[in-house]
């Protein structure tokens, strides 16, 4: 979770884009619903046979609570429930009382036409509206993606030498490509799903709960079910979408060594040696995409199976109260059924954000471990400044380690005069070029003294110490 909060501190620079989007995706899924609500003036239209019947009696069943404790007392817990009834009737009896006054007037041909323009200018706000807030997303997204890729860039500038030396460039440069692709999904569309399709729900959940609060708690007795699924999947996701990267990685890696070393290769006929070797690792990166995809895929149908299953069991319950002459009009009977069966797909969507979220934390996660690598020890910036140097360079008892557990240089001690010529030999990895690097301050001693012209190198300005090389 920290990683997921750390990627959205980045979007504060878009805060305004990010409140615009938020916005319109208000206004999306207050459309979307509201849209659906027309089915019942639309049925009504459609089979009403007089006027009488366009306005629909209060919800007997709702109203008819068995008494608990004193009516009279206004803190009995009857009291309080038929209160809260009331209002939730009321805000009914609004909305059916402006849908007879507004739409449900003239002959039948005005008021399908009525209704067929108010389908349209909701359909049209929703469209409007959830295309701007795409757009206002994308671009925060695509921003913040582009910050972090030249944030990632400049402190590959700033790294000191040992880094580079511990990591292989193919790894660097997946990080910086691949993984910051990845990591995009948990502020590209993946965060707009999950401000937008939470409203979604709340919204249809108060549709539904407005025409029967009884059946609405049944389904959310029964939908729990598939959250749990999606919870366990997306767990499993992020350590898979972890080996899948770093296997990425190894692949870059294997490339950029075998363009790099061609020559080598052809010079010594090492071309089924590389072949072989791409081959495993390309095969080792099939292996945890395929698995990763495998598993992902199985949280969509399995959500909308089980989603299925509670608004078939809703259906045969609501239908068995409206065939049997029971307190629910057929109209809205349908509009609670819609309701509820249109939030299957903002909840298959949610498992969906969640896989690829938990994908991207894993990106960002090896983003993150770069970016919070110490710098060089010091500024260049600082530090005596050095001057037209004269050339004399000592070492005095140098010993130094990439990794503590294998010295690199073991005391050594050197003095070299201007002009003077002084041959490095030794074997491969027997440190000659990290004596040479630790001249211009690439690496620094882990004991032991550099001195040029009789200053530490610790203590010089990097950059005029440098200008002298």
């Amino acid at each position: 979770m920290s990683t997921y909060l750390r990627m959205l501190r980045m979007i504060r620079p878009y805060l305004t884009q990010v409140i615009l989007g938020v916005v319109f995706m208000v206004l999306f899924s207050f459309f979307s619903v509201f849209s659906f609500t027309m089915l019942s003036p639309f049925l009504k239209a459609l089979f009403a046979e007089n006027e009488s019947q366009v306005v629909s009696m209060v919800e007997e069943q709702e109203s008819a609570l068995v008494p608990v404790g004193d009516p009279a007392d206004p803190a009995s817990p009857q009291k309080k429930q038929l209160e809260q009834i009331q209002q939730v009737t009321g805000l009914k009896a609004k909305f059916q009382n402006w849908v007879a006054d507004n739409l449900l007037q003239g002959s039948k041909q005005d008021q399908l036409l009525r209704i067929c323009l108010t389908f349209f200018i909701l359909a049209l706000i929703k469209n409007v509206t959830g295309y701007l807030a795409q757009v206002a997303m994308v671009y925060v997204g695509e921003n913040v993606i582009r910050d972090l890729r030249n944030q990632l860039f400049a402190q590959f500038t700033r790294l000191p030498l040992a880094f580079y030396h511990r990591n292989k460039a193919g790894e660097l440069i997946s990080r910086a490509t691949n993984d910051v692709l990845i990591a995009q999904k948990c502020v590209g569309v993946s965060f707009t799903t999950l401000v937008r399709d939470p409203l979604y729900i709340v919204m249809a959940l108060a549709v539904a709960l407005i025409i029967s609060w009884k059946m609405t708690v049944m389904a959310l007795v029964l939908m729990p079910a598939s959250l749990i699924v999606i919870i366990r999947i997306g767990k499993g996701l992020r350590h898979i979408s972890r080996r899948q990267q770093e296997e990425m990685a190894n692949l870059t890696s294997t490339l950029q060594e075998t363009v790099y070393g061609a020559r080598v290769i052809k010079a010594f006929a090492m071309e089924d040696f590389e072949n072989r070797k791409f081959v495993e690792r390309s095969t080792a990166l099939f292996r945890e995409v395929f698995r990763y995809n495998w598993i992902m895929k199985m949280s969509s149908p399995l959500t909308e199976q089980l989603s299925t299953i509670v608004g078939l069991f809703l259906l045969w319950y609501g239908g068995s109260k409206v065939f049997t002459g029971g307190s629910m009009a057929p109209d809205l009977f349908l509009v609670f059924f819609f309701a509820i069966f249109s939030m299957v797909r903002p909840i298959k969507n949610l498992g969906q954000v969640n896989n690829e979220i938990q994908s991207g934390m894993a990106a960002a996660e090896r983003i993150f471990s770069v970016l919070d690598t110490e710098p060089e020890v010091r500024d260049v910036g600082s530090g005596l400044l050095l001057g037209q140097a004269a050339g004399r360079v000592e070492l005095d008892d140098v010993h130094f380690a990439y990794n503590p557990d294998e010295p690199v240089l073991r005391g050594v001690s050197l003095k070299v005069e201007p002009g003077e010529v002084v041959a490095l030999v030794g074997g491969s990895g027997g440190g000659k070029s990290t004596l040479i690097d630790m001249i211009p301050g690439f690496n620094l001693a882990d004991q032991g003294r550099v001195m040029i012209d009789g200053h530490d190198v610790r203590d010089l300005n990097l950059a005029s110490l440098r200008r002298n090389m």
